[in-house]
């Protein structure tokens, strides 16, 4: 009779992230990411906040971004320079807010993932003309075609 080996695959799948995904997103970010398949450039994309407030913000943008990076474990972003009233981030949605990584410049956020991976996202200050914002962000994520795209 042969032995038949079983595996607990159980044991191989990895643990959902603590805290993530977190709820549906109260307020749709705005943001553009380059495509999947993109030449790698030293930024994935850009954010458009809402509000000065953007710890505010954060776990709608988590939420979104989660579907391409998975669960996000870091977020390492100059805070002082763009968010005027700051709320923490609770220790349970397993997410480690940071200031900046040596030589990280002030308008660069960095998100890295539980697996090691990074995204990197330029801010764009709220305040800012819409349509120039979107403008700035298309020709961030497609400098080739940013003229066909059509932002409505």
């Amino acid at each position: 009779m042969a032995h038949i080996s079983t595996l607990d695959y159980a044991m191989e799948a990895p643990q959902r992230h603590v805290g993530q995904p977190f709820p549906s997103p109260t307020r749709t970010p705005r943001f553009l990411l380059r495509g999947q398949g993109a030449v790698k450039a030293s930024v994935d994309g850009a954010w458009f906040p809402w509000t000065t407030n953007v710890t505010a913000e954060l776990h709608d943008l988590i939420s979104a971004l989660s579907l391409r990076l998975g669960p996000i474990a870091r977020v390492a972003f100059d805070w002082n320079t763009i968010s005027s009233a700051q709320r923490r981030i609770d220790e349970v949605d397993g997410l480690e807010v940071r200031g900046p990584y040596p030589g990280q410049p002030h308008d660069l956020m960095y998100l890295d993932d539980i697996y090691g991976r990074q995204l990197v996202l330029m801010m764009i200050l709220p305040y800012t003309d819409p349509d120039r914002a979107y403008e700035v962000m298309r020709r961030l994520v497609d400098p080739v075609r940013s003229e066909t795209y059509r932002v409505q």
